[in-house]
C-alpha cells in the first residue's frame, strides 16, 4: 500500500550506477574494517580523534549533500560527545605521565 504512495516504480540501476554503488560499498566496508582494526590494535588516545571526525564529517555531509541544518540540540549533543572524549583523552594522558617508567618503559598498572 505504501508503494503506491511512493511514486514511480523502482528501477534497476544501470552499469554506471551499479559500479558507483559497488565502489561505495567497497570503500565503506574497507574504511570501517580499518577503523575497527585500528581500534583493536592501536592506543585509544591515538585512535579516538579519528573516531570523532566521523561525527563532524556526518554533520558536514548532512548539510552539504542533503541540505539538512542541525538544530541546537544536535550541535549541543555533538559538542558534548566530543568534549567528553577530549576530556577522557586528556585525563588518560595525564595519568600516563604520572606513572613512573620501569626500565625506560611505561608498564600498565
Amino acid at each position: 500500500m505504501l508503494g503506491a504512495l511512493a511514486g514511480p516504480a523502482p528501477m534497476m540501476p544501470g552499469a554506471v550506477e551499479g559500479a558507483l554503488l559497488a565502489g561505495t560499498v567497497v570503500f565503506g566496508v574497507v574504511g570501517y574494517a580499518t577503523l575497527v582494526a585500528a581500534s583493536r590494535l592501536g592506543e585509544a588516545s591515538v585512535v579516538a580523534p579519528f573516531r570523532y571526525t566521523r561525527l563532524a564529517f556526518a554533520l558536514v555531509v548532512a548539510a552539504v549533500i542533503f541540505g539538512e541544518r542541525p538544530d541546537a540540540a544536535t550541535l549541543a549533543g555533538a559538542a558534548l560527545i566530543a568534549l567528553a572524549g577530549g576530556y577522557a583523552m586528556w585525563r588518560e594522558a595525564g595519568l600516563r605521565r604520572a606513572r613512573k617508567p620501569v626500565d625506560g618503559l611505561i608498564r600498565p598498572s
